[in-house]
C-alpha cells in the first residue's frame, strides 16, 4: 500500500515529479510536510493528507477545521479488488468482451474525509459509468459518503468510448477527497485541503471494438467559446517567466525533457482559490503542457466534476515532443454560469509511465456571498 503525506503546496507545485519518485522529503523550509512512500500490503495505493500549516478556523466545513489537534485530515487507499494477476502478482490487463464492462474496486478511508469521489479516465479520456446497479445513470464522478474508518467495495460499469479490438488502453481511477465541498465566501474561500487526488493506472485490453454510441456517455458542460489549440516551441522567457511563476523552480532548456510540467492561468494571473465573475461578461484560461518527449496525455477541463466539452470532444489528446509546448487557450462564456461552480483541469497519462495531474479546484461565482 502506498502512503503519501501531501501538502497543498506540494499538490500545486509537483504533481507530476512527486508521484514518479520512490521515496522523497520536503523540508519544513519548504513549508510542507515530510512525504514517503512505501510498500505494504492491502490496497495498492493510498496517501495520508497532513495538515501543519494550516490555519486555525472553526467552521465546521471548513477544510482546515480539526487538523491542529491531531495533524492528519485523514487517510485514502483505493484500488482494484480481487484481480487476475501475472506469475510475479503484478495486474494482468482486464478482458473487454463488448457490451458493458464492470471493474471491481474497493477503498479504505480514516478520519475528516467525510466523502470521497472517483472520476474514471480511458486512454487519458473521461469515462462516465454507473456504480453497481447497470440500470442507473452515467455520471462523470460518483461521490461515496465515508465515515471515520470506512471500508467499501463497489463497480465501475461502464461502456467504452474508444477502442479498437487489439488495443491495450489505460484505465486511470483518479479519487477527489471531499468533491462535495465548495467554499461559501463566508467563512472559507478556498478548497484548502479537499479535491486533492491520486491515481490508480490498470490496463484493458479490447477484444471487441468500443460502440460508436454517443447516447451512452454522461452529462458535458458547453462553456467554452473561441477555443485556440497550439505547439510551440519553448523560449527563455517562458521558463522564466511561466514556469516559475506556476512554481517550476530551477528547470532550463537542458533539464526540461527530464519531467513534465503544466501551467494554469486566469486572464493572465496564477489563482489558487476564486474568481469573482460578477460583472466579467469571459473569463480567459491557459493551460500550458511540455516536457518529456513522447509523453501521450488527454487534457480535460472540468465543470462542477462534469467535463467540458471543446473541439466536440470532452478531452484533447496531446503528445509532448522535445523543446515544445502545448498550449490550450479558451474563453468562458460567464452567461453560462450561474452562482458557484468549481473548475479544474486534468492532464491524464494515456500510455507508459507518465503521471497523472489535477490542478488545485477553483471556485467561479457571481456574488459576493452565498445566500
Amino acid at each position: 500500500m502506498q502512503k503519501r503525506f501531501l501538502s497543498l503546496a506540494m499538490i500545486l507545485v509537483l504533481p507530476f515529479c512527486v508521484a514518479a519518485c520512490g521515496n522523497y522529503t520536503l523540508s519544513d523550509s519548504e513549508s510542507c510536510p515530510t512525504a514517503r512512500k512505501g510498500m505494504n500490503s492491502g490496497v495498492p495505493e493510498g496517501y495520508n493528507i497532513a495538515d501543519e500549516n494550516a490555519p486555525p478556523q472553526t467552521v465546521e466545513e471548513d477544510p482546515f477545521a480539526g487538523a491542529q489537534e491531531d495533524g492528519d485530515l485523514g487517510f485514502l487507499s483505493h484500488g482494484e479488488a480481487d484481480p487476475a494477476r501475472a506469475d510475479d502478482q503484478s495486474v494482468l490487463p482486464y478482458e473487454y468482451h463488448g457490451g458493458e464492462f464492470v471493474l471491481d474496486y474497493q477503498f479504505v478511508s480514516e478520519g475528516k474525509l467525510d466523502s470521497i469521489g472517483f472520476l474514471l479516465f480511458l486512454d487519458g479520456k473521461p469515462q462516465a459509468y454507473k456504480v453497481n446497479d447497470t440500470g442507473a445513470e452515467y455520471e462523470y464522478l460518483h461521490c461515496f459518503r465515508t465515515s471515520e474508518k470506512h471500508e467499501e467495495k463497489f463497480s465501475f460499469v461502464f461502456t467504452p468510448d474508444t477502442g479498437k479490438k487489439g488495443d491495450t488502453l489505460n484505465m486511470t481511477v483518479v479519487s477527489v477527497t471531499r468533491p462535495d465541498f465548495q467554499p461559501d465566501m463566508k467563512e472559507t474561500s478556498s478548497y484548502g485541503w479537499y479535491h486533492q487526488s491520486f491515481e490508480r493506472v490498470l490496463k484493458l485490453h479490447f477484444n471487441e471494438d468500443a460502440p460508436e454510441n454517443d447516447s451512452i456517455n454522461g452529462e458535458s458542460i458547453t462553456a467554452f467559446r473561441d477555443v485556440s489549440i497550439s505547439e510551440e516551441k519553448v523560449t527563455s522567457s517562458f521558463i522564466e517567466n511561466e514556469l516559475v511563476r506556476a512554481g517550476w523552480n530551477g528547470v532550463s532548456m537542458d533539464t526540461l525533457d527530464n519531467s513534465v510540467y503544466w501551467t494554469l492561468v486566469y486572464d493572465g494571473e496564477v489563482v489558487y482559490d476564486n474568481i469573482n465573475l460578477t460583472g466579467k461578461d469571459t473569463l480567459t484560461v491557459r493551460y500550458t503542457l511540455c516536457g518529456t518527449p513522447g509523453a501521450r496525455y488527454g487534457i480535460s477541463f472540468f465543470l462542477n466534476h462534469k467535463p467540458i466539452s471543446f473541439e466536440g470532444a470532452v478531452s484533447r489528446d496531446v503528445t509532448l515532443s522535445k523543446g515544445n509546448v502545448w498550449i490550450i487557450e479558451a474563453t468562458i462564456d460567464t452567461a453560462k454560469l450561474d452562482g458557484f461552480n468549481t473548475f479544474y483541469a486534468t492532464a491524464v497519462a494515456a500510455d507508459g509511465n507518465s503521471v497523472t495531474s489535477k490542478t488545485s479546484s477553483i471556485l467561479l461565482y457571481k456574488h459576493s456571498y452565498r445566500e
